[in-house]
């Protein structure tokens, strides 16, 4: 568990794209003009390390999940674990550039390819003012260039040097802990409320499903990742 006390200062956009999910580098105008059922859109990242992807000499039940602990200043769900993100805004190029920007704003780190949508995003509605407004929340397995499969050992293949090596940074204003969480972590809080708390449980669940992806073989990935998509 770690923290940090100062932001990023310059935000570095390099995305790779797969076909799949050509339809997330549209404008967020765009986007809604195709789905007129929404009025906010928010973007979020599970970022793991090692990379599902990558040829790390970490094995798969190794990896694990960057969380970040919610602000006690925070208005809304203050002190609660959860991923980086946050709002899709209107001066963004595309959705995904959005991404890439609120990860690097809460994180430092530095997207440079989007690898697959993990579920079909998460639905609520607020009333502001006596006006209900239905958000959409997507969540996207990225890699960052800072936890590239260059990364093949630290220190002799100390695990917990390497995840010590990763140089997060966080936004005090916005988050102040974040942590490298394991799967039995995860499961753990959805199945019996303890360790961190997640902010949501149906994004408990989407780690939880996110991990499993990411232990498939690339087919098997693949085709989950057909059923994954709502969009």
């Amino acid at each position: 568990m770690s923290t940090q006390t100062s932001a990023p200062t310059a935000q570095p956009i390099s995305i790779h794209i797969p076909h799949t999910l050509r339809c997330y580098a549209t404008p967020l105008h765009s986007f809604l003009a195709r789905n007129p059922g929404y009025h906010r859109v928010v973007c979020s990242a599970f970022i793991f390390a090692p990379p599902t992807a990558s040829q790390s000499n970490l094995s798969a039940t190794d990896s694990r999940l960057l969380l970040v602990k919610r602000s006690a200043a925070e208005v809304s769900f203050p002190n609660l674990w959860e991923i980086p993100g946050g709002s899709v805004a209107e001066e963004d190029p595309t959705i995904l550039h959005s991404l890439a920007r609120e990860v690097f704003e809460e994180t430092g780190l530095r997207l440079t390819r989007v690898i697959r949508q993990a579920g079909e995003g998460i639905e609520w509605t607020d009333n502001r003012n006596g006006k209900e407004r239905k958000w959409l929340k997507l969540t996207f397995e990225i890699e960052v260039v800072e936890i590239g499969s260059s990364i093949t050992t630290v220190d002799g293949g100390n695990v917990e040097r390497y995840f010590e090596s990763i140089p997060v940074e966080l936004d005090p204003e916005e988050h102040q802990e974040y942590a490298w969480a394991t799967e039995k972590e995860i499961r753990e809080f959805l199945d019996e409320g303890k360790g961190r708390e997640i902010g949501w449980k149906e994004l408990a669940g989407q780690m939880l499903k996110a991990f499993e992806v990411g232990r498939m073989s690339k087919e098997e990935a693949m085709l989950e990742d057909e059923t994954m998509r709502k969009y």
